[in-house]
């Protein structure tokens, strides 16, 4: 198992990961014009470049805490056919590294509470409350 960033070459396996029906002109102005230092996905592959999962890492400029970083974990999505073999765990961990290697100093993870235990076993601790608004009109 090894991990990659998100590239071009990816679409299909990515578009059909997270259910979706992003055009391919989307998916590679994306990959182009938005994946940075501070915008990361990678991904999670088998020995035959297979996707096994992905997840996200957004790396926050702060002019607080005398202008640190944090990071912010989202969209740990694992094929089902993979589940249950703790390849959640190992992205998890892998984005947590990437953001300390980016001297974060803190990451946050934003989950439903039936994700909770998965999350706390992996080293977050409940901390906070998320609230959000959904502006529907914007999904795509």
């Amino acid at each position: 198992m090894k991990y990659n960033n998100l590239s071009r070459k990816h679409y299909l396996q990515y578009k059909t990961l997270i259910d979706s029906n992003i055009t391919e002109e989307f998916f590679c102005d994306f990959i182009d014009n938005v994946l940075n230092k501070d915008h990361i996905i990678i991904i999670l592959e088998d020995d035959d470049e297979n996707m096994v999962g992905s997840g996200t890492l957004f790396i926050e400029k702060k002019l607080t805490y005398g202008g640190c970083n944090m990071g912010h974990i989202e969209n740990i999505l694992i094929d089902e056919k993979y589940r249950g073999n703790g390849y959640g765990e190992k992205m998890v961990n892998i984005l947590l590294e990437i953001g300390k290697e980016n001297k974060c100093y803190r990451v946050d993870l934003n989950c439903n509470s039936e994700l909770e235990y998965f999350y706390q076993k992996n080293g977050l601790n409940k901390k906070n409350i998320c609230m959000n608004i959904y502006f529907k009109e914007n999904f795509n």
